[in-house]
């Protein structure tokens, strides 16, 4: 009886061993190719463009934030937010990722290879690099129960 529960309990132990390290993979792979595909549905299912939007305007605003208080630093300032809100605002929409994570503008031509970087137990990257070794985006994404959501965006 022992033996069957030690058994029982390894197998237990296998198995969510065997979904924490593959769901991250089995969820980049759905946007991914929900992207490729051009699927509008599966995208806004599998990503809180609310919340992408949100970080990357906030990223986009503290790099604009160096301190300077001049006039002309202050309308600079409200060009680039204002221009770059509308450009995150474009881009993080199901039509726009799937250009960004098919067809990238930043390398034409060459695909993307995808790794996955456990940043905690809830929050892991998919990490992207082109087939010359140049940075892609990065794909936040956070546990959401048993599977994964893509919260977040890194360019």
């Amino acid at each position: 009886m022992m033996r069957g529960l030690l058994k029982l309990a390894l197998l237990a132990a296998l198995v969510l061993g065997g979904w924490y390290a593959a769901s991250p993979w089995y969820a980049m792979w759905r946007i991914v190719n929900a992207a490729e595909d051009g699927n509008g549905d599966e995208l806004r299912a599998r990503i809180d463009f609310d919340r992408v939007q949100a970080q990357m305007k906030a990223d986009l605003a503290a790099s604009r934030d160096d301190g300077d208080t001049g006039l002309f630093d202050r309308i600079g300032d409200g060009v680039v937010k204002t221009v770059g809100g509308a450009a995150i605002d474009t881009l993080v929409t199901p039509g726009g990722m799937a250009v960004l994570l098919d067809v990238s503008p930043a390398v034409p031509g060459q695909d993307l290879s995808w790794s996955v970087a456990y940043d905690g137990p809830n929050q892991v990257r998919g990490v992207s690099t082109y087939e010359d070794g140049t940075p892609g985006p990065q794909l936040v994404f956070e546990r959401q129960g048993l599977a994964w959501q893509m919260v977040g965006l890194r360019l």
